[in-house]
């Protein structure tokens, strides 16, 4: 996990909210690297099952087809490979992208709750002011 006041003075500097280390976001952080972390093994799992499938095929391919044959699915093989393994690395960013997408769509209504929290607040100290300055003077 990144240090956590790394990450609680980027979101001051950025969005000028202060965040403490107990915060609630900081839970939703943890929830979406676990998922995230969880959707990575799921998809490297199977891709691993759809290897060694994969392999298994090759072998009895390599087996019925003689020498030429088998060097030429050994170079087929290795290119899905390599092209499985590109596709393995474009789905780790594109759920990273998903993740990211999805702490913005939180972030946005903690924003508001707390402006709508500063707002409410302040507009109580005013109204006390205004209630309790004729007791002053």
């Amino acid at each position: 996990m990144p240090d956590m006041k790394q990450m609680i003075s980027e979101v001051a500097a950025e969005n000028g909210i202060r965040i403490e280390p107990g915060d609630p976001l900081f839970a939703l952080v943890t929830l979406n690297r676990l998922v995230l972390e969880e959707s990575a093994q799921r998809f490297h799992n199977h891709t691993e099952r759809l290897l060694a499938v994969f392999d298994v095929s090759v072998q009895k391919a390599e087996k019925r087809a003689g020498t030429m044959l088998a060097q030429m699915v050994k170079e087929s093989a290795e290119q899905m490979r390599q092209g499985l393994q590109n596709d393995i690395r474009v789905a780790g960013v594109r759920s990273l992208e998903f993740v990211h997408a999805v702490n913005e769509a939180h972030r946005r209504p903690a924003i508001i709750r707390w402006a709508a929290a500063g707002l409410i607040a302040g507009a109580a100290l005013f109204a006390a002011g205004a209630w309790f300055a004729p007791c002053f003077h």
